[in-house]
């Protein structure tokens, strides 16, 4: 059966009202979790009940940490599916009054699950990559609705953050790609987005192109006549087309 858990009150917390992170001991995967801002909960009451909930590409699993007067530090992770969840914290009360009534929560954050510590991104710090068993696809983009964009590289591809940073067939061919993808999303609201991810895209398609204004309310066409005006200025900064060249000509000659 499933437990309502009821809004009327909720405070919003900070991210960084905690510290989380995975741990892996052999083939378990673990949660490691801190409250690093006691004050955050400082009018919560000692029996509240701490919860992460994950959630990736349908598939969702909610942690227990104990409660704020005896919490856990540790949890483990039961589903094999996840690479990098969305996960949110959740405060809920458990007296007879309140039982069930969200006491407060976090927005969602990313956790990757890989155990490096390179944040692999690329775009200025905008976009993620994380390996993933997606086969028999090589990548694909997920775009979250309150955290940075997500390109999942197959686990199979050695290397593969080296990979997107350096090789010229992905940087010249699957880059652009993912580009149009993100932009498309956000421009489909028909407004200024109101997360921080997308306006730190926005932000630095105004490097590519600076003063151009962003058609919110034009049409179709020329929402795709300013996208592929961006792909042009990115790859003319970035010699795309050239790093392409260079490399199938290396080889050709090899």
């Amino acid at each position: 059966m499933r437990k309502r858990i009821r809004l009327t009150g909720r405070k919003q917390l900070a991210r960084s009202a905690v510290e989380a992170k995975v741990v892996e001991i052999g083939a378990k995967k673990l949660v490691s979790m801190t409250i690093a801002d006691p004050k955050a909960f400082k009018k919560m009451p000692d029996t509240a009940r701490i919860k992460l909930r994950l959630f990736e590409n349908k598939f969702s699993e909610t942690l227990e940490f104990g409660t704020l007067g005896a919490m856990k530090t540790t949890a483990e992770i039961k589903s094999g599916a996840f690479s990098a969840p969305s996960c949110q914290l959740r405060i809920v009360a458990t007296n007879h009054e309140q039982k069930g009534l969200l006491l407060g929560s976090t927005d969602t954050w990313t956790m990757r699950t890989g155990g490096d510590d390179q944040d692999g991104t690329a775009s200025e710090g905008i976009l993620l990559f994380q390996p993933h068993d997606i086969a028999p696809r090589s990548w694909k983009l997920d775009v979250r609705e309150d955290d940075y964009p997500i390109v999942y590289i197959d686990k199979k591809i050695p290397d593969s953050r080296t990979w997107v940073r350096n090789d010229p067939i992905f940087v010249s061919c699957v880059l652009p790609a993912i580009i149009r993808e993100v932009f498309d999303d956000i421009l489909f609201a028909n407004a200024p987005p109101e997360q921080a991810w997308a306006k730190d895209w926005l932000g630095w398609a105004d490097t590519l192109m600076p003063g151009r204004a962003v058609p919110w309310t034009d049409g179709r066409q020329q929402k795709q006549v300013w996208v592929n005006d961006l792909l042009d200025s990115f790859c003319q900064r970035h010699g795309v087309l050239e790093l392409l060249v260079g490399k199938l000509k290396q080889e050709t000659v090899s």
